[in-house]
């Protein structure tokens, strides 16, 4: 694990105190999602930090796999199974996916100045709210 990584999930830990991780990926166990759009008040919310990070950004991320919108539906771009485009989910669990893929991914060398680890939970949070920027 690089010392950026390890800034960055300090960073993440701040706005998410009970964030985990392992070697490449991130989770946040209680993900309180938008009030009002989904059958689950929270659900686990899970990314792949890549090969190349930060250099080249998260793409996709995992979530409960029991996620619907209110009226039962399957929320767009989700998929009710644990292989992502990506890759399969890192740990065990009942995952689904976002096909997510933020566009205009600028780290910098300064972790607050650009793209990391909680502007991409950021921007999975415009995927939950039903925003088009990625």
């Amino acid at each position: 694990m690089t010392q950026r990584f390890q800034d960055e999930l300090a960073l993440v830990r701040q706005r998410y105190p009970g964030a985990q991780n392992g070697e490449n990926w991130v989770l946040i166990p209680s993900y309180t999602l938008p009030v009002g759009r989904f059958n689950l008040a929270t659900t686990p919310l899970m990314f792949i930090v890549p090969v190349g990070y930060p250099s080249t950004g998260p793409d996709n991320f995992f979530v409960d796999v029991n996620l619907r919108l209110l009226d039962g539906s399957m929320p767009p771009a989700f998929n009710a199974n644990s292989n992502s485009s990506t890759g399969p989910a890192p740990i065990g669990g009942n995952w689904g996916w976002f096909s997510w893929h933020p566009q205009g991914w600028r780290p910098s060398a300064q972790l607050q100045s650009g793209d990391n680890l909680l502007t991409f939970i950021s921007s999975a949070g415009a995927c939950l709210r039903g925003e088009d920027t990625a």
